[in-house]
């Protein structure tokens, strides 16, 4: 079996209360003479104020390293396993002068917008909430009530859903740059295997999937959804890992495949035919 990219669950957890801490400092209080559009002004200008964008790059830039450092020290456990293991090594030692630290600057740029548009976002969704309160013939000490419930709720659902997702997302990212740089083609799908495990994503445990062309899980399992084409652990909430294929000998034949658009049961000269992988030594 080839080297399976497990976050720790730990590394979520404390990008979860980095962020929070973050927020919490950024977040201004509402002053007793604002009125509540003022106050949401000033919450939705703060994610454009420089010293959000400072603090938010230092918390994005940590975090990638992170899961870069645990991502990395799986690439070389799994080195001796193949032999590309001197060019995986070398890879390892000058990747961030090409795709892989090209990847790595993109995550935390897309992290720290992500972090610093907290408080826009629980800003935006309150201001729809109260509007549809007000419409709805709500009196001002109600809709001031809901408010003060609401804007943490926001808040909390909105970190926990970044610090779950991001995190996974980081792992693969930098997981499919380094497959890339190796021209490794393949991955098998791996989920957390609980009851927490999307119907969809059940249905893609153990399939080899090609990372030129990822599934729609959604789509295969015939289930409505506005998600696309993405791989394991690409998409929000989702805790799937991959378990990259460095020989043909780590994956069992028979074997689901996801090739042409869908799932196909193979055998091993089956998927020889299209597949360029050494045996393992």
């Amino acid at each position: 079996m080839g080297p399976e990219f497990v976050v720790p669950r730990r590394l979520e957890k404390e990008y979860e209360r980095a962020i929070r801490g973050v927020v919490a400092k950024a977040i201004p209080p509402k002053l007793p003479s604002e009125t509540f559009e003022q106050w949401i002004a000033r919450l939705q200008a703060i994610s454009d104020e420089e010293r959000i964008h400072e603090a938010t790059q230092t918390l994005a830039q940590r975090m990638v390293q992170w899961v870069n450092i645990k991502n990395a020290k799986t690439w070389r456990q799994a080195a001796s396993r193949t032999t590309r293991g001197g060019l995986l090594h070398q890879l390892l030692s000058t990747e961030m002068q090409g795709a892989v630290g090209s990847r790595v600057t993109t995550l935390v740029r897309e992290n720290a917008k992500l972090i610093s548009s907290v408080p826009q976002y629980a800003a935006q969704h309150l201001t729809y909430e109260v509007l549809k309160a007000q419409q709805a013939g709500a009196r001002p000490e109600t809709i001031a009530k809901m408010m003060r419930k609401r804007f943490p709720e926001l808040i909390r659902s909105r970190i926990n859903l970044i610090s779950r997702t991001e995190v996974a997302k980081a792992s693969a990212a930098l997981t499919h740059a380094r497959c890339e740089a190796l021209s490794i083609q393949f991955y098998i799908w791996r989920t957390s295997m609980d009851v927490r495990v999307r119907d969809s994503h059940r249905k893609m445990n153990g399939v080899v999937i090609p990372w030129a062309t990822p599934p729609s899980p959604e789509r295969l399992a015939g289930e409505p959804s506005t998600l696309s084409h993405y791989h394991a652990g690409e998409c929000p909430n989702c805790r799937c890992t991959q378990i990259v294929v460095l020989t043909l000998d780590d994956i069992t034949f028979p074997a689901n495949v996801y090739w042409q658009g869908r799932i196909q049961r193979m055998k091993r000269i089956d998927f020889q035919h299209f597949a360029h992988l050494e045996t393992a030594a």
